[in-house]
């Protein structure tokens, strides 16, 4: 397999990079656990096919950002600029289904629980595997087409609409595995920057959603423990 590992010119506002980061280890810890679950262990198994389904609707939302206000708006500046973005997008729609359904046979399921749930597991691997080599796509073919044919001011105003139909429950989501994904610098300038830019009530709330309790800010080492 040939992909792109650097850029030519540099990418100074990118659109991916935060949120894959944050994809790619919300999928490596979900690969994890459906491999660690034990199908004998009604509680937990069900506990961790709940936190599949969050997961994939998740995975949707994000993929109807990018079809709604990234794939959409490259396309009417530069057509079929996100057309293989968007065929892989069909294929992650499909896989979202197939999962939720082999799922659901799984909690159900008697004394081929086992067999199931192994099935489940490896169709989900094939799933992360797929996503990991779209999303290097993206940020290493579709965003430097982006920078390429949108203004600084363009790009921001794309991640603004993106953030701002964002629901606080949801961002809350995005939020844990995007920190938690970050490094420590990155995760600092990323919560300053927050409660730079949003009024103090709507940034305690949501740092006591994305935290699980009461965060004070500057307490980096507390975050850690928690996120990652």
């Amino acid at each position: 397999m040939n992909v792109r590992t650097a850029f030519e010119t540099p990418i100074t506002r990118d659109l991916y990079y935060a949120v894959h980061k944050g994809i790619r280890l919300a999928n490596a810890r979900m690969l994890i656990a459906l491999g660690q679950a034990d199908p004998g262990d009604e509680a937990g198994l069900m506990e961790v096919l709940g936190r599949l389904s969050a997961h994939l609707e998740i995975c949707l939302s994000h993929l109807t950002h990018e079809n709604e206000k990234i794939h959409a708006v490259v396309e009417s500046r530069v057509p079929g600029g996100a057309e293989h973005q968007g065929e892989d997008h069909d294929h992650h729609l499909a896989a979202f289904g197939e999962l939720r359904r082999m799922a659901e046979e799984v909690a159900v399921a008697g004394d081929d629980r086992a067999a199931k749930l192994r099935r489940l597991y490896q169709r989900f691997a094939i799933f992360v595997a797929d996503d990991l080599v779209h999303m290097h796509e993206e940020e290493t073919e579709l965003m430097p087409l982006i920078a390429a044919n949108f203004s600084a001011e363009e790009i921001d105003g794309i991640e603004h609409a993106i953030v701002s139909n964002i629901p606080p429950a949801k961002m809350a989501g995005f939020g844990r595995f995007m920190l938690g994904a970050a490094s420590r610098s990155e995760r600092i300038a990323m919560v300053t920057g927050m409660r730079q830019a949003m009024p103090v009530e709507a940034f305690d709330g949501l740092f006591a959603a994305i935290m699980g309790e009461h965060w004070r800010f500057g307490d980096w080492e507390r975050m850690e423990q928690v996120l990652c």
